[in-house]
């Protein structure tokens, strides 16, 4: 409440009505929804352990960047993109329906400095730590699950993923550095996660080991795969998950631009499918994935596609999450063990599903 109350002074929010309320749904940051006599927003403290990592606060602040951008962006109606099977049921092919942070003095993101027991000298001044902040307009809508999702949701999300692709926005100026995804990274360590889970005596030390060989086989041929995929490269959002796009009846708003950056579209392409072509077990539903897909091809040739790279590098993002909450449980990141286990587990469980039906996906891209 503190810090809130600060910010909105700092940034003349106005003068807080009620408790704030927490938002549901963010798995790094805290989310609020503060009412001030000024305006109605949706304020994102960001994680202060996320902000320590070396390149954590210009990735936030190009996200920002990117996310305006996009809300920019118009296609010429010359284009003559439509919907595939029913213009009334498609949002225009022109707008990329974006969620930007407010901006104060040009810039989207804000800060206060922490209370440093009123730093005695200097050295203690530049030590303040600082909490680091996103303000956003709030709005009256809500994020869709299986089995709520259906084919015109899906129609909407192909749209907007293939009107990104086609753009292919490069914005200039870019506030710091936006590096390409890198043609190979190097394999996880995790041995060295499991030398040290022994180490600590986990309880989760032999579901752990069970899952091992499958994260080291999915790992290698995501790093194999590497080069071929990232020799093809756009702008987007990069995690449009189900609880990242905003539902205003059938309106959507893409929200949580923070992994923005470098893709390639037709991995990012089979990322969308698997979050938004499943049924509430988790099983693809064809229906839905052909109504995304025919909505994105409106806009891109999937002709040609070598898939086999493809398929093998979309448990990237995967993993690389994976890894994350392993580390919580670990006690690397954060200090919050208990839910970093459950959400490593989660994970596993979705790349095992995935793998089970890479081959009906394939066919579907491939139709």
């Amino acid at each position: 409440m503190e810090v809130l109350i600060r910010l909105c002074e700092k940034y003349a929010l106005g003068e807080i009505q009620r408790e704030p309320l927490p938002v549901a749904g963010g798995l790094l940051h805290q989310m609020y929804h503060v009412v001030t006599d000024g305006g109605n927003y949706a304020v994102k403290l960001l994680n202060p352990d996320i902000m320590k990592r070396p390149k954590a606060l210009g990735n936030m602040v190009n996200s920002e960047y990117i996310a305006e951008y996009m809300g920019k962006y118009a296609m010429p109606e010359t284009a003559g993109h439509i919907s595939i099977s029913d213009p009334r049921e498609c949002m225009p092919s022109d707008v990329i329906p974006a969620v930007s942070a407010l901006k104060f003095q040009e810039k989207h993101l804000i800060s206060i400095e922490k209370d440093n027991g009123n730093a005695p000298s200097a050295e203690a001044c530049a030590a303040i730590p600082q909490q680091y902040a996103f303000v956003y307009p709030w709005l009256e809508a809500r994020s869709l699950f299986a089995p709520e999702i259906g084919i015109t949701h899906c129609r909407r999300v192909g749209h907007i993923l293939g009107l990104m692709h086609h753009a292919d926005i490069r914005p200039e100026e870019m506030p710091y550095e936006l590096e390409k995804e890198e043609a190979r990274r190097s394999p996880y360590d995790w041995q060295g996660y499991l030398t040290l889970a022994r180490e600590q005596q986990v309880p989760w030390l032999s579901e752990f080991e069970a899952i091992l060989p499958d994260l080291c086989r999915w790992d290698q041929a995501a790093v194999d795969a590497a080069d071929a995929v990232h020799s093809c490269q756009v702008i987007s959002h990069r995690d449009l998950d189900p609880k990242n796009i905003l539902w205003q009846g059938d309106q959507p708003y893409l929200i949580d631009w923070e992994a923005a950056g470098y893709v390639n579209p037709c991995q990012e392409l089979l990322e969308v499918l698997h979050y938004w072509g499943c049924d509430h077990k988790g099983i693809y539903d064809p229906d839905l994935c052909r109504a995304l897909l025919q909505e994105y091809m409106q806009f891109m040739n999937l002709r040609g596609v070598d898939w086999a790279p493809i398929f093998a590098c979309s448990y990237d993002s995967m993993l690389g999450w994976l890894e994350y909450t392993l580390k919580k449980s670990l006690g690397l990141e954060g200090d919050e063990k208990g839910q970093g286990l459950q959400q490593m587990l989660g994970a596993y469980d979705e790349l095992r599903r995935y793998e089970a039906q890479a081959g009906l996906l394939l066919g579907m891209v491939t139709f």
